[in-house]
């Protein structure tokens, strides 16, 4: 099956619903798909009607929580924005996003909760003091990196969409089914960009699109379990993402640690740098672990 290319900025742009204030539509197409949509990308699309909602220039996204209530099919889907406070200096919103009926796609119906996310919007203040707490890890850039692309056709994971607009490279040993390697420290180093820039005509990243490199707890959790276990998946429940720089280089180095798993569960947090190896964003992750059969 042949599928249009992905466009990040083009494919989580909100529109209004007429009559209906607060009400956004639009379709998250295949490109996005991995067994359903990708929860990055649909985590993505609501802070994106947040920001259409608020409306504000002066304000940026400083911190957002989704809650991943009910898988969301690829294909139309719905969203509400309930603005709970519009201050001076800052806005907090509320947006509930849910999948539409593929055949009668009508967002007029009534509010879901398939996805809920929580936003706060802020001013950019002098401050008195500043600081930076982490450190990117030591490893080489993305283009010393393996290219991990044609190793994946012969993979469980080989036919998904989302694969194919984005690029992935593994900073350290990439893990492998199969191979025996033993449990081990529970991090990942990986570099990451889009097939299409989600860059914007001043040079920087749209800040929502910041939602997809952050949905990354998969890789530390592979590297904690080993390989001695069988496949799974890292199903996300909750995603928190606080935004602290903007983005003006192609790829992003996520330092991702899981801090425990176990008893069907993961959480962890990853720090997202530039490639200038600057901070830009950290996220804290809550996963279901799904053991995966294949064939």
């Amino acid at each position: 099956m042949t599928i249009e290319p992905g466009d990040i900025l083009r494919d989580t742009t909100p529109h209004p619903v007429d009559g209906l204030e607060g009400r956004y539509t639009t379709v998250i197409p295949e490109a996005w798909r991995i067994f359903y949509a990708f929860g990055g990308a649909t985590m993505a699309t609501a802070l994106r009607v947040a920001e259409a909602a608020v409306a504000r220039e002066d304000l940026r996204l400083v911190s957002s929580e989704a809650t991943f209530c009910q898988a969301i099919p690829v294909g139309p889907i719905a969203a509400s924005a309930e603005v709970i406070r519009q201050g001076r200096s800052a806005a907090q919103v509320l947006v509930r996003l849910w999948a539409l009926d593929p055949d009668h796609p009508d967002p007029t119906g009534p509010e879901r909760s398939d996805l809920l996310v929580m936003c706060v919007f802020g001013v950019t203040e002098q401050s008195p003091f500043q600081f930076v707490g982490s450190v990117a890890p030591d490893v080489p850039g993305p283009l010393e990196c393996p290219d991990l692309r044609a190793a994946r056709e012969d993979s469980a994971f080989q036919n998904i969409p989302y694969h194919a607009q984005t690029e992935f490279r593994y900073a350290g040993e990439a893990p492998a089914w199969g191979s025996g390697r033993p449990p081990g420290d529970p991090e990942s180093a990986t570099w990451f960009r889009f097939v299409r820039s989600p860059m914007r005509s001043d040079g920087t990243w749209e800040p929502a699109a910041l939602a997809l490199p952050g949905d990354i707890l998969g890789p530390a959790v592979h590297s904690g379990a080993g390989d001695l276990v069988g496949p799974f998946l890292v199903i996300s429940l909750q995603i928190g993402l606080q935004i602290v720089g903007e983005v003006r280089s192609e790829w992003l180095l996520a330092h991702t640690r899981s801090q425990i798993a176990g008893a069907g569960y993961a959480s962890g947090t990853a720090e997202l740098y530039d490639e200038d190896r600057r901070l830009v964003a950290i996220a804290t992750q809550c996963a279901k672990i799904q053991p995966m059969k294949l064939g």
